[in-house]
Formats: structure tokens, C-alpha cells, sequence
């Protein structure tokens, strides 16, 4: 079993290649070719009893549609609601898809406390005592945040549909420990 982050997925969303060239590039132009791209890639790193963290903006399209392609991605997903995904999660049946909803979740991964937020924070708690903060949002845009333990785990940040949460951790480890205000 493995533990899995990522962010800002945007299936379904046209618009986001204008916003993010690599992702343009990656997947043609093309957004049909980016969600089946993306399904195949994912479904070949997670395992059906992996779990992966999502924070936010999961899909840009209507209801019905996030539902065929969340019930297509192997693992248990944890959704933690981005600015995308406010009218989808009025949807039954694609809040279903997630086996937890949250809108700011704080996780000991293995002894180690990862705050995850869609937003990036500039104080998050325990960040003073080497606690880690997660997020998405930004599309890979530098925030400042980046030389202490905070990372942007997003699709279009880290190249990779998901990315492994150890992995993540030890990176953002490397960071300085923000001190309080």
C-alpha cells in the first residue's frame, strides 16, 4: 500500500492549457487526450488499495461526466476541495467517488504532520516545529514559500499526475522550519 499527492487535476478543462504550457505540450492541445492520458498514467502508478490525496480543483466539467472519470482512477481518494470543486461536491454521486472530503486536512504521514490545503498558506500549523504544508493552486507559479517545508504538489508543479507522499515529504524536508510571524 502506498500514499500518493497530487492537485489541480482540471479534467475536463480546457482552459488550463492556456494557463499551463507544459501541460499544452504534454497532452497536444488536446483536452480528451489530456483526461484519457491522464486516467492511464495514473492507473498505472496507483494500485487499487493505495490511497491518494487531491487537493482540489479534481475536474472542470459537468457532474455526470467527474463521476465516469473519478470512478475510472484506481485508490481510495481524499479529496481536499478546491476552488473547482464547490458545485461538483453538491453532486451526490461524485462526492461518493471520495472516501473523505475535507477543505483543510492535517495528516501524520508515519510520525511526520503535513498540513494540506488547496491554497498555499504562510502560516500553517506546527510549521515552527517542522511540520509540512502541501498545496495546489498556484499552476507551478513560485509563491516564496519554497525554501521552507512547503510544497506545491500540483500536477503542473511536479510533472506527474501523482506523486508519492514519501517522496514529497523528504523533498519539502529539505526546506527551512518557518518560525512563527
Amino acid at each position: 500500500m502506498k500514499t500518493w499527492v497530487t492537485s489541480d487535476l482540471h479534467f475536463g478543462h480546457n482552459n488550463i492549457m492556456n494557463f499551463c504550457p507544459v501541460t499544452r505540450a504534454r497532452y497536444k492541445n488536446d483536452v480528451d487526450y489530456m483526461n484519457e492520458a491522464m486516467v492511464k498514467e495514473w492507473n498505472e502508478i496507483v494500485a487499487e488499495e493505495d490511497t491518494v490525496y487531491i487537493l482540489g480543483d479534481v475536474a472542470f466539467m459537468p457532474a455526470a461526466k467527474a463521476v465516469q472519470y473519478m470512478h475510472r482512477l484506481n485508490g481510495k481518494k481524499i479529496l481536499i476541495e478546491g476552488n473547482h470543486d464547490r458545485k461538483l461536491l453538491n453532486d451526490p454521486a461524485f462526492r461518493a467517488e471520495f472516501k473523505e472530503v475535507h477543505s483543510y486536512l492535517r495528516y501524520n504521514h508515519e510520525g511526520q504532520l503535513v498540513v494540506m490545503f488547496h491554497y498555499p498558506i504562510w502560516e500553517w500549523d506546527q510549521m515552527h516545529r517542522g511540520a509540512v504544508h502541501f498545496y495546489g493552486h498556484v499552476h507551478g507559479n513560485k509563491t516564496g514559500m519554497e525554501k521552507y517545508r512547503a510544497r506545491d504538489v500540483a500536477f503542473d508543479a511536479t510533472g506527474r499526475v501523482v506523486s508519492n507522499m514519501d517522496d514529497m515529504i523528504a523533498d519539502a524536508l529539505k526546506g527551512e522550519i518557518r518560525a512563527h510571524h
